[in-house]
């Protein structure tokens, strides 16, 4: 087999690969070329740096990649693997993730990350088979209609100080998740941002990394959460968490479609504000890592 860089192919032959790669798929991952290269830019993605597999002369499988540097580790990430629908159970998956982690180890990356669809169990075993190991299960929740605002109100009389600001200035608070799902990394919400709740002593006890979507007509469409948490050992955690929904997702009265994107199924206080608020499931992964 024969492996070349994604950035030898043209911009339509990328695209028409990656939809082969999808095809069949849980859910609907087809991309446009608008869409494919607002997602490469959006997301850190590398065309150099992201392997295509042949047979003979035919482009047949991928493997999109993308890399930071976080808390001084290089990190890799897997934006999408895929193999043509008529090539599929033969091996040849293994051999591009064996191949890919070496062009990590070529790249100088201490870690890789990838998440996978918690029902596609055949890519979570070959992920497996080379290395990776399950850390965290990731969780996708929407919500269409108005939220109630008495779910939302304190359980007690907290007082806290609400600043808006951008993505980047989370990554310095002692509970920032930093390798968290690559998606709702700060570094991956160029157009997105942040709510830091403080305490009345201002010390940061809450943060939230969000990114709001408007029609061409200028009205709100989608409002789309990405990272929530509350500084470990407070006793007010839910009080927390109540007032950065309040301030993301507002206003909390308009009917708008809300989500939550890759939230770590066990930061169980936010998952149950939201079920309460009526918030349902709609996608669940894995988050795989594997040091290099």
């Amino acid at each position: 087999m024969i492996f070349k860089r994604m950035s030898e192919l043209s911009a339509e032959d990328m695209v028409s690969l990656w939809n082969k790669g999808f095809e069949g798929y849980f859910l609907n991952s087809t991309m446009n070329l608008d869409k494919f290269f607002s997602r490469t830019v959006n997301e850190g993605l590398s065309l150099e740096h992201s392997l295509v597999v042949y047979e003979n002369s035919d482009p047949i499988g991928f493997v999109m990649n993308g890399f930071r540097v976080i808390e001084g580790k290089r990190v890799a990430w897997n934006g999408g693997t895929g193999i043509a629908e008529e090539h599929r159970g033969k091996g040849i998956g293994k051999i591009l993730m064996e191949r890919n982690l070496q062009l990590y180890r070529e790249q100088g990356a201490d870690i890789a990350l990838l998440e996978a669809l918690i029902q596609n169990k055949a890519a979570i075993k070959l992920y497996q088979s080379v290395g990776y190991g399950i850390t965290e299960q990731l969780i996708s929740l929407q919500h269409t209609e108005a939220l109630d605002a008495s779910l939302l109100q304190p359980n007690a009389n907290s007082r806290y100080v609400t600043k808006r600001g951008l993505p980047v200035e989370v990554k310095g608070m002692s509970f920032y998740r930093h390798l968290s799902a690559w998606q709702t990394q700060w570094a991956s919400l160029k157009d997105g941002e942040s709510i830091i709740i403080s305490d009345e002593g201002d010390k940061v006890i809450g943060y939230a990394l969000f990114k709001r979507v408007f029609r061409e007509d200028g009205n709100l469409a989608t409002i789309a959460l990405y990272q929530c948490e509350s500084i470990p050992g407070r006793e007010d955690t839910e009080d927390i968490l109540k007032a950065v929904v309040s301030e993301v997702y507002a206003p909390v009265s308009s009917s708008c479609k809300r989500i939550t994107m890759n939230i770590r199924d066990s930061n169980k206080e936010l998952i149950g504000l939201l079920e309460r608020l009526g918030f349902t499931t709609f996608v669940e992964q894995v988050h795989m890592m594997r040091q290099l």
